[in-house]
């Protein structure tokens, strides 16, 4: 028992040691100077490789930063999984010697609608959907006649179902790109069930930061109608947009317009798209091509297996090479087969990115996007970086639609941190002054277990990567109450043995051991409710939660196990013979 106490002071050391060594590289910056080395190119500090990677976690509210609120088109994403349906039926009809003479999508009611050549054939598709298709697609509506017809949608409870996978996988697919973009500590999490929250704590280039996240990714391979001329295409869209006073934009909703306005004009199954080009430095559009398209997209981003950056040997200039998994590659070769000659859009987002002609069948699964423009070499090798980030990491479900967003410079939180700190300081220097005052050496013993249990949260948040965030701090300031009231329940517990006549290892022992379950008590109800606002709440909630179950648990260590190997040290290996309390 004597020596127990070497024991527990060296652990304790040991603590001390450790929480130090993490905060390391929060206390020097690391962080960011290694950010700012590795843009120009400079080797690191021979040191940082000893020391942790990353340091403490600021939030959006002491950090600044921009917060955003987007909403997921999920009903779009429910559009995209019945037309990939429908091709599906369709191969496997095929496969059966079975072709419809028709088929299409009605945007308006989601329904798959195929039309046959006869009532056998109907019947064939009725067997097939009922057999491989019948968890996914539900039988609407059958005609029997000259031109039988089916209609087929989603199943109810397999749409559930993809409505919560979109979200899910919209999540993830954000949440990917900002990592792989080398966005420091970001949050994406879901709010209710259509939007996603992103935090994008000392994020620097804004803009470009947003248009990752928002690029859904939509990589599409349609075939260029010839049904209308390219002349007449563009009279058809100049009267519309003049009959029907539209301005000429071309976001993904003003195309959805247009060709809702064309739809009585338009061969069916068609659709209009634009090939893009902006002036280099405003941004501005300074052409817009359009295109007749086939609506069914034959090839689609999730049959990628491989995106990177190339450059051609011949102009030098920078272009994305992509690479299909076999089901694409098998898709694209009987497309390339059955279209030579044609002109093949390749969509990006809606937009056509390029329309080359297919001179000849591609068998091997690979083609290759042309960035173009009259741009830099180094802002097209921009370009095409950010784009082969957004195709490797998977298309988004479902297009994102920018709600909120709100951007939060550095002074805000610069500002926040200060006036945080500064309240810090106050309330702990009143806490220690009161201390020292009222318990002697006893009271200085507490005010340093007090600031090891601040350096023990802060560290441990910097091990778990946690974020700090200004209701963090709140929690920080009441686990500092928390620790002076157990320090308290101690010191009154050994005045009251020594008042009653026990010498000073007694007193300390009698101390600890009648005010521990008091201790314990006060810490179990407030780290059951810290528990409970974590599970039931949300963003500063959180924050605030996270922050005071840290500090409680590191509290019964300091407080309760710290101060007593202090004790024993004056008592054992000094022998002091009166306790200053």
């Amino acid at each position: 028992m004597d020596t127990a106490w070497k024991w527990k002071a060296r652990g304790m050391a040991a603590c001390i040691i450790v929480a130090l060594y993490s905060l390391v590289p929060t206390f020097f910056n690391f962080p960011q100077t290694r950010q700012d080395l590795e843009a120009q190119n400079k080797p690191l500090p021979w040191y940082y490789s000893f020391f942790p990677e990353k340091g403490l976690n600021l939030g959006l509210d002491l950090r600044g930063g921009i917060y955003i609120e987007m909403e997921v088109q999920v009903e779009e994403g429910l559009k995209t999984k019945l037309d990939l349906l429908g091709q599906n039926v369709l191969r496997e009809l095929k496969a059966k010697n079975v072709e419809p003479t028709s088929w299409n999508l009605d945007e308006a009611t989601k329904r798959l609608k195929f039309t046959f050549k006869n009532d056998g054939d109907l019947q064939t598709a009725l067997i097939l959907t009922g057999k491989d298709f019948k968890d996914v697609l539900v039988k609407n509506e059958t005609t029997l006649g000259n031109q039988p017809t089916v209609q087929f949608a989603l199943n109810p409870q397999y749409a559930a179902q993809v409505r919560k996978d979109i979200l899910a996988q919209a999540v993830q697919a954000v949440r990917n790109r900002i990592d792989r973009y080398g966005l420091s500590e970001p949050t994406v999490q879901r709010q209710g069930e259509t939007r996603l929250i992103v935090e994008l704590p000392g994020m620097k280039d804004p803009e470009r930061a947003i248009k990752i996240i928002q690029q859904a990714g939509k990589l599409e391979f349609k075939i260029v109608s010839s049904k209308i001329a390219p002349t007449e295409l563009g009279n058809m869209i100049a009267e519309a947009r003049k009959s029907n006073n539209l301005q000429a934009a071309y976001a993904a909703e003003d195309v959805e317009k247009l060709n809702a306005l064309l739809k009585s004009k338009l061969p069916e199954g068609t659709e209009i798209a634009f090939e893009i080009t902006r002036d280099t430095i405003s941004g501005q559009v300074t052409q817009a091509k359009p295109y007749l398209l086939d609506k069914t997209s034959y090839i689609t981003g999730d049959m990628l297996s491989n995106a990177q950056v190339q450059v051609d040997s011949r102009s030098s200039e920078p272009y994305v090479s992509l690479t299909f998994n076999p089901a694409g590659a098998k898709n694209f070769g009987e497309l390339t087969k059955a279209h030579v000659k044609d002109l093949l859009a390749i969509l990006l987002d809606g937009n056509v990115s390029s329309a080359p002609q297919i001179r000849e069948p591609i068998l091997n699964g690979q083609c290759r996007i042309d960035l173009g423009g009259n741009r830099s070499r180094q802002d097209q090798l921009k370009e095409a970086k950010d784009l082969t980030l957004v195709l490797q990491e998977g298309a988004l479900p479902a297009r994102l639609k920018e709600a909120t967003k709100t951007v939060i410079g550095p002074t805000l939180g610069a500002d926040s941190i200060n006036k945080s700190l500064h309240s810090m300081l106050l309330g702990t220097l009143l806490v220690v002054i009161f201390m020292v005052f009222y318990y002697n050496l006893s009271g200085m013993l507490a005010d340093a277990a007090m600031l090891v249990n601040t350096l023990f949260v802060f560290a441990l948040l910097s091990m778990f990567q946690a974020t700090l965030t200004l209701p963090g701090m709140a929690g920080i300031v009441l686990t500092v109450g928390m620790a002076v009231d157990t320090n308290v329940l101690i010191f009154e517990r050994i005045r009251e043995e020594i008042n009653a006549g026990q010498q000073p290892r007694g007193a300390v022992q009698a101390g600890y051991g009648h005010a521990l379950r008091a201790i314990i008590d006060s810490h179990m109800t407030t780290i059951i409710a810290g528990i409970i606002l974590y599970q039931f709440g949300t963003g500063p909630i959180r924050g605030f939660a996270v922050t005071l179950l840290i500090g409680l648990v590191c509290n019964l260590f300091t407080a309760v196990a710290m101060t007593r190997v202090v004790y024993d040290y004056f008592i054992l290996k000094k022998k002091v013979s009166r306790i200053s309390i």
